[in-house]
């Protein structure tokens, strides 16, 4: 019986170290939207902290409040995540604006321990008849062995789903007004 036993732990142990060998370190992806608004409107929607927080599914879902932290619309913008208590668990900066182009965000969780390096950019095109493309490119480096959490506990299934809301919110937002 201790055998077997052995044998199990020994069999998940190099399953677990086969696991973190084989899994990507990297998650990333392309998710796109066509938005019937203008891009000067779409830009601004994502480049000021303020009117993103309107539209963002992350409030709501992480149950979080949201504080804008240095000048809004400008690189540098943060937007702190703190929970119902006040206390600061992660935050999104502006680090990159190119007008009417692009508008790219770092984050950072201080509760998540598989995230290594997150980024965010949104790439917009200008298309015709007062529409714009939203390209949401996502790029995210992870900590091994930790980011087992990720693939294990849902949570890079997660992210993904929350992009998608966030692109549906974005154009429900840029299109009522």
């Amino acid at each position: 019986m201790l055998q077997i036993t052995l044998c199990i732990i020994l069999g998940v142990l190099i399953a677990l170290l086969l696991l973190i060998w084989q899994l990507p370190k990297k998650v990333q992806y392309i998710e796109t939207i066509i938005i019937k608004a203008p891009i000067t409107k779409v830009y601004d929607a994502i480049r000021y902290q303020k009117q993103l927080m309107k539209w963002s599914a992350w409030p709501t879902e992480t149950n979080s409040l949201c504080l804008v932290k240095n000048t809004d619309g400008q690189v540098g913008a943060q937007t702190v995540y703190t929970n119902q208590k006040g206390k600061k668990f992660g935050f999104q900066e502006v680090t990159a604006l190119v007008e009417n182009e692009k508008v790219s965000f770092y984050l950072k969780s201080f509760v998540a321990p598989f995230e290594e390096d997150v980024r965010v950019d949104f790439i917009l095109k200008e298309l015709p008849d007062t529409k714009t493309e939203v390209s949401l490119w996502f790029d995210e480096k992870l900590k091994k062995p930790f980011f087992l959490i990720a693939y294990f506990g849902g949570v890079i299934d997660w992210v993904h789903k929350m992009h998608l809301k966030d692109l549906a919110g974005l154009k429900q937002y840029a299109e009522a007004s």
